[in-house]
């Protein structure tokens, strides 16, 4: 029973993120989990098997938020085989999530050692800021190292509801993972009381401040809206446009580089002819290596940018003096200014580049050119904020917006409006779309600036500082997604002090074993007294 409820928990909790609309689910999915749990505490279970069942909790779940991977087949334009496709989709979909997995689970071996304390037989309800300090700690490493992979954060399920993520500006999005782990637990604790105990008050109380926790969140987050709101309404605007070509990848559908300037060189004048456009964003990588080793077509780029009279950011491919391969981004002005580039920072494993090469291409040889550009894509080591005749611009490319870090020194660096340039096309109109989506929508709450968004063919947006849509292109059509945006000097205080949030779960996961210990050592020692 425990292993249908777990794996009932996990498939529940990665659905909302393909139904991000309905992610409210999200508050309810992890009390089987829980519940296994605490069950598993009381009937002091090894801590090892405590692990294993946290793992197939991970593997399930990573396996329902990614299933999207399948949507790259049959990856011919790569030249793969019908076994090499299958074996790339498999190693994407599942693979990721075994090697995930193995830190995920240690959230249930952590809860099963403190279980064993004698603080914890004290006061059960310890498990409750326990397992969910310690879940956003797990999603914080997630961020760091070159297999980073911070993907499926709890909070991307809530990008729907626009009152309830406000708080991010105030803790950032960890806080919205923490909340949701947080009413679980109760919810659990108390549904796991009552079957146990048979009795209602203390359940009541536990089930009290789950309801009460949302309803918090809410209110905090209605007075953030609308402060926000009477901020932004006295800030003079512009018009800004994320331009979507429908480029799929492999598909040979774009033409060659001129013939893509030209695409967007005609939706740039069939926007201007109805608004004032002041900036336009080009999808990811959308002139390949050409800008390498032809300046003409750079000097093109400034062209239009001048007699636009708008900026330009374009992204392309560029190798360094060390011949090493960068995903960049450039802004163009129309003072004949170009800044940047801004190199990504975070290639995505096993797509712009090959994680244990040596290993994987023993196993797989066929993945030795899966950039299909020759080369893996080297990782860039900084934010760049530039500098425009609309402002200071910062931003992601593609990947990168899963990562706060990136926003918060963009903020801290001066920019006062974000892009965002990616190729999501890989996975035609499947969820990964929308959930991509949801991290430019959090990282626009935490940094309280617009985000223009385009992709190569869907889903590009423009976003607001409260996390609103303003404009979309839907997926796998042509056109550009344009609305008045702001630039904004200001900082929140998730800005100012970014990782205060962390740093009390921090305290939260670390001092509780601590606690434990001491207080298991004071037990001891009064038992000793009354002994003698």
């Amino acid at each position: 029973m425990s292993i249908l409820l777990i794996i009932s928990s996990a498939l529940v909790t990665g659905l909302c993120y393909t139904f991000y609309k309905v992610g409210f689910i999200a508050y309810f999915s992890l009390i089987p989990l829980f519940y296994v749990m605490l069950k598993d505490a009381d009937n002091n279970k090894n801590p090892v098997r405590s692990y294993f069942k946290g793992y197939l909790w991970g593997v399930v779940f990573f396996a329902s938020v990614f299933y999207w991977f399948a949507y790259q087949y049959p990856l011919e334009y790569l030249g793969f085989s019908t076994g090499e496709a299958i074996g790339y989709v498999a190693l994407s979909w599942f693979g990721i999530g075994v090697l995930l997995s193995f830190l995920l689970a240690l959230w249930q071996l952590s809860f099963a050692f403190f279980a064993k304390s004698r603080l914890y037989k004290a006061k059960k309800w310890l498990f409750i800021p326990f397992v969910s300090a310690f879940y956003v700690l797990i999603e914080f490493v997630y961020t760091l190292g070159p297999l980073a992979s911070p993907w499926s954060r709890l909070a991307v399920t809530q990008q729907a509801y626009t009152v309830g993520i406000q708080t991010a500006s105030v803790f950032g999005s960890y806080f919205l993972s923490f909340l949701i782990v947080f009413v679980n637990a109760c919810l659990a604790y108390a549904f796991y009381v009552f079957r146990r105990e048979k009795t209602k008050k203390t359940p009541l109380c536990f089930a009290a401040a789950a309801l009460c926790s949302v309803i918090v969140n809410y209110a905090a987050g209605a007075a953030l809206y609308f402060a926000d709101r009477s901020y932004t309404d006295g800030l003079d605007t512009y018009n800004a446009a994320a331009l979507q070509g429908n480029i799929v990848s492999g598909r040979n559908n774009a033409g060659g580089p001129w013939e893509v300037l030209d695409r967007f060189t005609e939706m740039i004048n069939e926007d201007l002819k109805e608004n004032e456009t002041k900036l336009f964003v080009l999808p990811e990588g959308c002139f390949s290596l050409y800008l390498e080793s032809n300046e003409a077509f750079e000097k093109e780029l400034r062209k239009l940018s001048a007699d636009t009279g708008a900026v330009l950011l374009f992204s392309c491919y560029q190798y360094d003096e060390e011949n090493r391969l960068y995903n960049v981004m450039w802004c163009a002005s129309p003072d004949g200014g170009l800044t940047g580039p801004y190199r990504k920072q975070h290639p995505v494993p096993f797509g712009e580049f090959t994680p244990a090469k040596d290993i994987i291409l023993a196993v797989m040889p066929f993945l030795k050119d899966v950039t299909n550009l020759g080369d893996e894509l080297s990782a860039g080591g900084e934010t760049v904020v530039m500098d425009s005749s609309v402002g200071k611009i910062s931003g992601f490319i593609c990947f990168d917006s899963t990562f706060e870090q990136i926003g918060i020194e963009a903020v801290q660096g001066g920019a006062e409006i974000l892009f965002e340039s990616s190729n999501d096309s890989w996975w035609m109109d499947s969820p990964q779309l929308y959930e991509h989506n949801g991290h430019a929508v959090l990282r626009a709450v935490e940094t309280r600036r617009c985000i223009v968004r385009s992709t190569s063919a869907g889903y590009s947006t423009v976003i607001n500082s409260r996390g609103e849509t303003l404009s979309s292109v839907a997926a796998l059509t042509e056109g550009y997604a344009g609305a008045e945006v702001y630039n904004r000097d200001d900082q929140c205080f998730y800005m100012r002090c970014p990782y205060l949030f962390l740093s009390l779960c921090f305290l939260c996961a670390a001092g509780l074993p601590v606690c434990s210990a001491v207080y298991g050592i004071k037990a001891r020692r009064s038992a000793g007294k009354d002994g003698k």
